[in-house]
C-alpha cells in the first residue's frame, strides 16, 4: 500500500502541477478572488473591512494588500466576449504599495487558504501564486493518492482516477478550494467504503470546513457509503475529527454570515422559476455536464465533445455493469447520488439566479457526484465476473490508460487558448504568451503523471476484501 500511495502521490501531483505551471494568473474560475483571500488570511484579515470595484467593474468586498497581487487587468483574457484574448494581454506590476484589493471570496472559510496561502504572503506576485498552486496540487494529490492506495487493485482504484477528471485536476492545480473539496470527498468515499475510519475522519473534517456546502456533502457521502456497506461507524477516530469539523463549520457560518454576502454588485434582470427551468433545459444542463469533465477558463474554453463523450463512456464502463450486476443497495445508492446531484444543481440555480444571475456550475456538485463512479467501483459481482474471464486487470489498466491522452489533450487545448488565442488550431508550443517555465514542461508533467497511474493501477500483492461480504453488519 505504501508503494502504491507514493507512486500515486507523484502521479496525481504531476497532473495538478501541469495545470499550475500552464495557466496564466486568473486562468480558471474565480482564481483572482481566491488568491486575494489567501493573502488576506495569512495577514490576519479573516473578514473583509472595506468594499471596492474589481477588474470587471463590480463592487465587492475588499482587503488591504499590495498592488502586485493582481494584474491591473486581471479579466482581460475573458471579459471581452466573444473576442477572448490570449494571456499576453495581462499587465503586471511589481508595486507593493498597499491598496484595497477586491475578493468575492472574502467571507469563505479560511481553512483552505491557510493551507496554501503562505507562498503568496512571502511573494505577493506571480511567483507566489505558482508556488501556492503547486502547494494546493500537492495537498490535493495526497488526498487522491490516499484514496488510490486504500482502494486496492481493481475497479475502485480505476474509479478514483476517473473521478479525477481534467476539470478536477485544473482546479487542483489552481488557487481554488473547489479542487481540494473534490479530492477530500473522493478520499471520504473510499475510506468509508474500505472502513478505514481514521482516514475517513480526516477527510470528513476537511470536507466539512473547506466550503459552505461541505456539511451537506459530508452527510450525504456518509449516508450513501454506509448504506452500501451496511455498516455503522462507532470509532472515535472518525467521530472526533468529524465533530470538530462540524463545529468549526457552524461557528464560521455564524461569524461570516451577512446579508450582503450574496450581493452581485450589479442589476439582475427579473426572471421566473419557469424561465430558469427552461434555461436549464436549453443551455445550463449541457454546460454542467461538460464542465464536470472539462470546460475551462471562465467557461469560455471548451474542448472537443469527443473528449467529454469518451470520459463519460469510461465512467459508463463501470456504472452500467454495476447497475446491472450490483446489489439492490448499490443500485439505490448510485441512482440516489446521481439524481441528488442533478436536483441540487437545479435547486441552486432556482434559488440564486434571481439574486445574482447564472450561478450553479457542474463542478459545485462533484464532491457528491463523484460517488456515482466510486460506488460503482465496489460492484463485487461485476469484479468477480471480470476475474472469472481474466479481464479484471485488463479493464482496470485500460480505463486508466485511456485517461492519459485525454488529460494531455485537455491541457494542450487550454494552453493553446491562452498562448495563441481561443480560435487557434491546437498548438500548445509557442504563442504570444508563454507559461513561466515554458510550454513543454506542463505537457510533459501531465503525460508522466498519467502514465505513472496507469503503471501502478493494478500493482499490489493483496486483493481487497469484497465490500458486500460484510453487508448488514456493524463495525467498530
Amino acid at each position: 500500500m505504501r508503494r502504491a500511495f507514493l507512486i500515486a502521490l507523484v502521479g496525481f501531483f504531476l497532473l495538478g502541477a501541469a495545470w499550475a505551471l500552464a495557466l496564466p494568473v486568473n486562468g480558471t474560475y474565480d482564481e483572482k478572488q481566491h488568491l486575494v483571500r489567501a493573502w488576506a488570511v495569512w495577514t490576519g484579515q479573516w473578514l473583509p473591512h472595506e468594499r471596492t470595484v474589481d477588474a470587471s467593474g463590480i463592487d465587492t468586498n475588499a482587503f488591504t494588500g499590495p498592488r502586485s497581487l493582481l494584474p491591473t487587468d486581471a479579466d482581460c483574457t475573458w471579459i471581452d466576449k466573444p473576442a477572448y484574448k490570449p494571456a499576453s494581454c495581462l499587465t503586471f506590476t511589481s508595486d507593493r504599495t498597499e491598496v484595497l484589493v477586491p475578493s468575492a471570496a472574502a467571507r469563505y472559510s479560511p481553512v483552505y487558504y491557510a493551507l496554501v496561502g503562505l507562498p503568496l504572503r512571502i511573494s505577493p506576485d506571480t511567483t507566489g501564486l505558482v508556488l501556492a498552486r503547486l502547494l494546493s496540487a500537492a495537498l490535493s494529490a495526497a488526498l487522491l493518492a490516499a484514496a488510490f492506495a486504500l482502494a486496492g487493485p481493481g475497479l475502485l482504484r480505476a474509479a478514483v482516477v476517473l473521478a479525477a477528471t481534467p476539470m478536477a485536476m485544473n482546479l487542483d492545480g489552481s488557487l481554488n478550494p473547489n479542487g481540494m473539496e473534490i479530492s477530500a470527498a473522493v478520499l471520504l468515499y473510499v475510506a468509508l467504503l474500505r472502513k478505514h475510519w481514521p482516514t475517513a475522519g480526516i477527510a470528513a473534517a476537511l470536507l466539512l470546513t473547506i466550503r459552505d456546502l461541505g456539511p451537506f456533502f459530508a452527510a450525504a457521502v456518509l449516508a450513501a457509503s454506509l448504506f452500501v456497506t451496511g455498516t455503522w461507524v462507532r470509532s472515535k477516530a472518525f467521530w472526533l475529527p468529524f465533530a470538530g469539523g462540524a463545529a468549526f463549520a457552524v461557528l464560521w457560518a455564524l461569524i461570516a454570515s451577512r446579508t450582503d454576502a450574496v450581493d452581485p454588485g450589479r442589476p439582475i434582470a427579473a426572471t421566473t422559476s419557469g424561465a430558469i427551468l427552461r434555461d436549464i433545459a436549453d443551455n445550463r444542463a449541457e454546460f454542467w455536464a461538460r464542465q464536470i469533465i472539462g470546460q475551462f477558463g471562465y467557461g469560455e474554453t471548451t474542448v472537443s465533445l469527443g473528449l467529454i463523450g469518451l470520459w463519460y463512456l469510461l465512467i459508463a464502463a463501470l456504472v452500467a455493469p454495476a447497475l446491472w450486476l450490483g446489489t439492490t443497495r448499490l443500485r439505490i445508492a448510485i441512482l440516489a447520488v446521481g439524481i441528488g446531484s442533478a436536483i441540487l444543481l437545479v435547486a441552486l440555480e432556482l434559488y440564486f439566479a434571481p439574486k445574482v444571475g447564472h450561478f450553479a456550475h457542474g463542478r459545485y456538485v462533484m464532491p457528491l457526484g463523484v460517488g456515482v463512479v466510486l460506488l460503482a467501483g465496489t460492484a463485487d459481482r461485476y469484479a468477480a465476473w471480470l476475474t472469472e474471464h481474466g479481464w479484471l486487470d485488463r479493464l482496470t489498466i485500460g480505463l486508466v490508460a485511456a485517461t492519459v491522452p485525454l488529460d494531455v489533450y485537455a491541457l494542450a487545448r487550454v494552453q493553446t487558448r491562452f498562448q495563441r488565442g481561443i480560435n487557434e488550431g491546437l498548438n500548445p508550443i509557442g504563442g504570444t504568451w508563454q507559461p513561466p517555465l515554458g510550454s513543454v514542461l506542463p505537457l510533459l508533467a501531465c503525460l508522466v503523471g498519467g502514465a505513472l497511474l496507469a503503471v501502478i493501477v493494478t500493482r499490489s500483492s493483496v486483493r481487497p476484501t469484497p465490500l458486500h461480504s460484510t453487508a448488514n453488519t456493524f463495525s467498530n
